[in-house]
């Protein structure tokens, strides 16, 4: 019984003015420093990576007792993303197995790559499986495949909808470690 457990990353960005030319300070009737566009992409940079660890702890309690009651997944996740979430939860009820522990997930701000309107980003996570493991239930027994990759670099990608970032999809690269 192999168990799909998901997790995203994402490519870094980066971004700059560029254009060479001096600029005057702003006067302090036109300066706003909380509204600034590295202020706005810096909070944005922190909510994509919420939204990414917010839909992880969601699995992590769903994938605990192989059920989604109680569990706020359509807060952090939408579309194949979700759908991944909720196909393992079934997969795991169906053949008696809950996972326990918890995975660590590794990111910073500039591990995100956010679209120049600012709606799409692209998360790069490490995820790391050594302290999250598949039981059976029945026997207690863990049903990790023994060779399986522990620490991988998984690439999320995240849309903004309404005021939220919501997880669309993710891909786990396990050729590539961290």
């Amino acid at each position: 019984m192999l168990v799909t457990l998901f997790a995203a990353a994402a490519m870094t960005g980066c971004s700059s003015s560029g254009d060479g030319k001096a600029e005057e300070s702003p006067s302090a009737s036109t300066a706003s420093p909380t509204n600034s566009p590295n202020a706005e992409e810096a909070q944005a940079r922190k909510d994509v990576i919420a939204a990414y660890r917010g839909m992880n702890d969601e699995e992590v309690k769903a994938y605990a007792k192989s059920s989604l009651a109680g569990s706020n997944i359509t807060k952090y996740a939408t579309g194949a993303a979700l759908r991944d979430a909720k196909d393992t939860v079934f997969v795991n009820m169906r053949n008696g197995i809950v996972v326990r522990g918890e995975p660590k997930v590794t990111a910073t701000e500039d591990d995100v790559a956010l679209s120049a309107a600012g709606t799409r980003a692209t998360l790069t996570v490490c995820f790391d499986l050594n302290t999250w493991e598949s039981i059976d239930k029945k026997t207690g027994e863990s049903v990790t495949p023994p060779k399986q990759v522990k620490r991988y670099v998984i690439t999320a990608h995240l849309q903004k909808q309404s005021s939220e970032w919501l997880v669309t999809d993710e891909k786990a690269n396990k050729e590539k470690t961290c």
